[in-house]
């Protein structure tokens, strides 16, 4: 017998599972599909940096998004605490975009230049006001401090999230999605290697495994796989989250740093930690903060990140398939944009026009002829 439900989400990631619980919000009745364990692909893997301003490289809207979603997040996380008893641990601490040449310091300026004209906090410090503020990080010319940019600790979110939908919504796991098929005008058919559901409006959230269920989607989304470690300092710390040239350490609650990461592209699915990318993250660690060299190598692990085709994500409704909505390629700012793609999607749910700045990320632009499977 095929149960039926007002939505289907297909994914239970941050993306997924915070948009299935707003979706449940509103008096819908939802049925979230995770092919393994909800949060147990990218989302708890990630160091949780929420990066707004650090991740943008220029203005425009996808800087706009993520400033939206970044000004979400105490009201996201405190809703969550009260709800499910479980802090993810939101951290103020801002991040500082270290420089070690004077072209890095001239690339730092011209960042901080357009945020600050835009309305946003950023500043330049220089390599004494570093060190006074990081004693342990390395000599350097400086740095770009963005205050307002701030951390999570992903596997509490996960784990919050993962009460949330449980009390919220009807949520299967070990459910591999097969099949998403248009049914009539009134909504698809989603079928399992064991079971069919019916729903007027579906969701894929899929994260890298999105492509597989939407064969017909121009846009290329595929895994990328990123390693990361933690490590625990012996004597000092860092205060804020310390970035330069794609490696990432970011201080957690707990007392460790969580290093990051490498991001390769021709990995697929495979899940492996590597020698090389363990090294290249201990000599970012060298590099960066010599001090930290007798710190205490805690864990490694690896997340396969939904790369794509664009370097902004999609989501919204197909055009060419009214009622099946997407929330795909976010790449590294899953997390980040979590609160605000969620709210995105209630919306094209609801069929309540959007923003604006939100137009941008329609899947029209990649010219989408169907996204289902026939």
């Amino acid at each position: 017998m095929t149960e039926s439900f007002d939505v289907v989400v297909i994914g239970g990631g941050v993306i997924g599972m915070t948009s299935a619980w707003r979706l449940a919000q509103t008096g819908r009745r939802v049925l979230l599909l995770e092919r393994d364990r909800t949060g147990a692909e990218a989302s708890s893997a990630a160091a949780g940096m929420l990066g707004a301003q650090l991740e943008v490289s220029e203005p425009g809207p996808f800087y706009e998004l993520c400033l939206e979603s970044r000004s979400l997040y105490q009201a996201f996380i405190d809703e969550l605490l009260e709800y499910t008893g479980v802090d993810a641990q939101l951290n103020h601490n801002g991040i500082y975009q270290i420089a070690f040449s004077q072209e890095e310091v001239h690339a730092l300026h011209r960042r901080m230049e357009w945020q600050v004209r835009g309305g946003a906090r950023a500043e330049f410090l220089s390599s004494t006001e570093v060190t006074n503020e990081e004693p342990i990080v390395a000599e350097n010319y400086g740095a770009l401090h963005l205050p307002d940019d701030s951390n999570i600790n992903a596997s509490l979110l996960t784990r919050a999230l993962s009460i949330a939908v449980t009390q919220t919504c009807t949520v299967v796991e070990g459910a591999e999605v097969t099949t998403v098929q248009r049914q009539s005008a009134a909504g698809y058919v989603v079928s399992t290697q064991s079971q069919t559901y019916f729903a007027g409006a579906v969701v894929v959230a899929a994260g890298a495994w999105a492509q597989r269920l939407l064969p017909s989607f121009p846009g290329k989304i595929q895994p990328v796989k990123g390693q990361l470690l933690a490590i625990r300092p012996r004597q000092g710390t860092l205060k804020h989250t310390i970035f330069n040239d794609h490696a990432y350490l970011v201080p957690k609650q707990d007392g460790t740093i969580v290093v990051g990461a490498t991001e390769d592209r021709e990995a697929g699915y495979n899940r492996d930690v590597t020698v090389d990318a363990i090294q290249y993250l201990l000599s970012s660690v060298k590099r960066i903060s010599p001090a930290l060299c007798d710190a205490v190598f805690e864990q490694s692990w690896i997340g396969l990140r939904p790369g794509s085709s664009d370097p902004h994500p999609w989501i919204g409704q197909l055009a060419a398939s009214p009622g099946l909505h997407v929330a795909v390629g976010h790449f590294r700012n899953g997390i980040l944009l979590a609160p605000v793609t969620a709210n995105m999607l209630v919306d094209s749910v609801e069929g309540r026009p959007w923003p604006t700045h939100w137009q941008a990320f329609q899947p029209e632009r990649a010219s989408v002829e169907s996204g289902v499977t026939r």
